[in-house]
């Protein structure tokens, strides 16, 4: 992405003030570090339910942010830019569209009531050695992840795969004017965020208009309702119906919801031309920036199944709020197909390594190490993954906050079970959107001016106390975690670390 604050103003039909900053990427949280790690940012304040992003501009200013995006009127501030615009998230979406419209690879759009974000990674891991693809990040599918998603691609990809996720009537309509795919993956059709709307039939129809324009309509005809509106409406399309490929068998996909989206990774994989997928085993399908404890007393985020400089500032912004003082190792293996020249590419990552504050770089590949006195930090490279994982040392684990950030040709997820303290063959999966929603929906009950606050305690019951905490402090006005036994504020953090948006008094936690 690469825009003008004048060019944006034009397209968003806002009001340019100030001087026409450059931008190219868009931060939207005043707690992330992304305006350190991208280039060129332009910060978009929002008013919201329970907060007024307008309140940070001036610590944005601060931060090295030139360029703004605003819903009303505010100081002007040296050698900044504005875009004065009535509503941020409908701007952003006009901006989305046009990017959009000059991307000249093929678009995938994912929906349906479950699992998305799963056969999204899955269709990721499946795709060829070789393909230059993007995907949107997490579960960016909302209103604003989905045109964040979409400002996110450089432009030069060969695939480029959404998610659309839709609560109410006259969502879908909009989600589709910005993604506009070639070709749509439905996935299923459930009860799942059903209470705006009458009936199951009226949310199938909303969701059917992601596919109005797109030549390729991949389903499964388990789902009848899904199957008939589809059948009835895009008779003239290309109709792959994920039924006709063979099941994978029980002994390695037991769940049948499991093996159903195997299937519609056959199906996808048929449509779209590329290689059936072989399952020998049950696949593993890990969700993006996975947080274990490692070995040593260390925090291991596991980030390993794709690598370009907007998923890794994405994962070095994580890092630095799962870190809470502990140092930080990055373990980064060399990136491939950016598009960029290795000199540019290479300079760039090593700023965004700076500005993470990374205390050790642990290199893997040959280009890394090519480029390493653009590095300042402790750092150590390796020629392959095996040749890290025999050499790494405790110092570089031990008591730290750890990223593993490779490329899939790397195969990280090796050496992610090496550094993990303990590994299981159970899993629990907490849906973080579905207690997004369940929080939204018992909110919508109480009176606007009501005020929440959420106790997180005994490690969230098992369900993850950092991961929940994170979720919730975008949600409610309050944090606090009952079992911190130290004095500190409403998050728990030193006065140092505590972040923009708290204002609560230093006290005594209880227990």
């Amino acid at each position: 992405m690469k825009y003008t604050l004048s060019e944006i103003a034009a397209v968003c039909g806002g009001r340019f003030t100030g001087c026409d900053r450059t931008v190219r990427t868009v931060v939207t949280d005043s707690r992330s570090l992304a305006c350190e790690l991208g280039a060129d940012p332009l910060f978009v304040a929002m008013r919201g339910a329970n907060h007024d992003s307008h309140d940070f501009i001036a610590e944005m200013y601060g931060r090295g942010v030139r360029a703004f995006l605003v819903e009303r009127p505010v100081d002007d501030l040296p050698e900044c830019g504005y875009v004065l615009v009535e509503n941020a998230i409908e701007a952003l979406q006009a901006l989305a569209v046009d990017y959009r419209a000059r991307f000249r690879g093929t678009v995938v759009g994912i929906t349906g009531s479950n699992g998305k974000t799963v056969i999204k990674e899955w269709i990721a891991d499946e795709l060829p050695a070789g393909t230059k693809y993007y995907r949107s990040p997490k579960s960016y599918n909302s209103q604003l992840g989905v045109p964040l998603s979409v400002l996110m691609l450089e432009g030069d990809e060969e695939l480029a795969i959404f998610e659309a996720g839709i609560s109410q009537p006259g969502e879908m309509e909009r989600l589709e004017r910005i993604i506009r795919p070639d070709a749509v993956l439905f996935t299923s059709l459930g009860d799942a965020h059903q209470e705006n709307f009458s009936d199951l039939d009226q949310k199938c129809e909303e969701k059917l208009l992601l596919a109005r324009r797109a030549r390729r309509i991949i389903y499964h005809s388990h789902y009848e309702t899904l199957k008939q509106g589809i059948e009835e409406r895009f008779a003239d399309r290309q109709l792959v119906d994920a039924a006709a490929f063979p099941e994978a068998p029980a002994s390695l996909i037991g769940n049948a919801a499991s093996r159903r989206n195997a299937q519609l990774v056959e199906a996808f994989c048929s449509a779209m031309g590329y290689p059936a997928p072989v399952f020998a085993a049950a696949p593993t399908v890990a969700m993006r920036l996975e947080v274990k404890e490692g070995i040593y007393d260390s925090v291991l985020v596991n980030d390993a199944y794709n690598l370009d400089l907007h998923s890794l500032a994405l994962a070095l912004d994580y890092l630095h709020s799962v870190a809470l003082g502990r140092r930080r190792t990055l373990v980064l293996s060399d990136i491939s197909q950016s598009g960029l020249a290795d000199d540019e590419l290479y300079r760039r990552v090593a700023d965004m390594v700076a500005h993470a504050e990374i205390d050790r770089l642990i290199g893997i590949g040959p280009k890394l190490k090519r480029y390493a006195a653009l590095f300042a930090c402790d750092k150590e490279f390796f020629a392959s993954t095996d040749e890290c994982i025999e050499r790494i040392e405790r110092r570089d684990v031990a008591g730290r906050a750890v990223l593993l950030k490779g490329a899939r040709d790397f195969r990280f997820e090796k050496l992610a079970h090496a550094l993990a303290r303990r590994s299981h063959t159970t899993v629990l999966e907490i849906d973080l959107d579905a207690m997004r929603h369940n929080l939204n929906y018992f909110r919508s009950k109480l009176a606007p001016q009501t005020k929440l606050v959420a106790m997180v305690k005994a490690n969230s019951y098992g369900a993850g106390d950092f991961e929940v905490a994170q979720l919730l402090q975008h949600q409610v006005w309050t944090i606090w975690p009952s079992h911190s036994p130290t004095r500190g504020c409403c998050c728990a953090n030193a006065a140092s670390r505590c972040p923009s948006w708290c204002s609560m008094p230093m006290r005594t936690a209880s227990t």
